[in-house]
């Protein structure tokens, strides 16, 4: 059985497996930022480690209001893969001087997460590495 939640207009992850992510049916085979309203493709391409602030423009521009479409996300969940792997404590902490709180899990589990808070109607995003 399949339940289907209903959401509005979000974008909504409908599947993970190895090599792909789909949201609202259509798969991506590469790296990807999801927020309600967007889905920004190819953000970043490299190690965990070379991951910059600079990567995460996309939000932080929603965070300034220059996307008056969609409220800035509380949170980001960074899925880093098939393995939980923290980027550089350094940008932790310059999300945070940004107001921008980061939650660091396996894809899979950022997956599963985006998909209970998008539920609840939270804005929320999941920068999303790829996949195995």
């Amino acid at each position: 059985m399949k339940i289907h939640l209903e959401t509005g207009e979000h974008n909504l992850i409908s599947h993970y497996g190895p090599g792909s992510i789909s949201v609202n049916g259509t798969a991506y085979t590469e790296n990807l930022i999801i927020t309600g309203s967007q889905i920004i493709t190819n953000w970043f391409d490299g190690e965990i480690s070379e991951l910059a602030l600079s990567h995460f423009a996309p939000l932080l521009a929603e965070k300034s209001g220059e996307n008056e479409n969609e409220e800035p996300p509380e949170i980001v969940l960074l899925g880093t893969g098939t393995n939980h792997i923290f980027p550089d404590m350094a940008l932790l902490a310059e999300l945070k001087a940004q107001r921008i709180a980061v939650e660091v899990m396996n894809t899979r589990a950022a997956c599963r997460t985006y998909s209970v808070l998008v539920g609840e109607h939270r804005p929320v995003a999941a920068a999303l590495l790829q996949f195995d």
